[in-house]
């Protein structure tokens, strides 16, 4: 993964505050919303923070990716974390819709 943090903002009543999240951090909220929401008999709330931070993440990892030698065993790896990631996402979206 790469070394970026990302932002979720979160609203309080003294303003805006910002929780800097690492990468790994990122995906383990993404996992954790996943397995409670496909678990939990009605819909949750939405983690939308995360899903935005996700999809930028998939971003950079895509161009990262696409800079990258063509023969790495890297690249390979990238591509197949940014696919496991790209199931979570979809799988809870989908578990999503279905409660809806």
């Amino acid at each position: 993964m790469t070394e970026e943090l990302d932002h979720l903002g979160q609203d309080s009543d003294a303003g805006s505050e910002e929780m800097v999240l690492t990468p790994a951090e990122l995906i383990a909220r993404l996992e954790q919303a996943w397995m409670n929401e496909k678990f939990a008999p009605e819909l949750l709330e939405s983690k939308s923070e995360i899903i935005e931070c996700v999809i930028e993440q998939l971003d950079h990892m895509e161009e990262n990716v696409r800079r990258a030698k063509k023969g790495d065993l890297k690249v390979s790896i990238h591509r197949m974390e940014m696919e496991r990631i790209r199931y979570v996402l979809n799988s809870y979206l989908r578990c999503r819709l279905l409660k809806v």
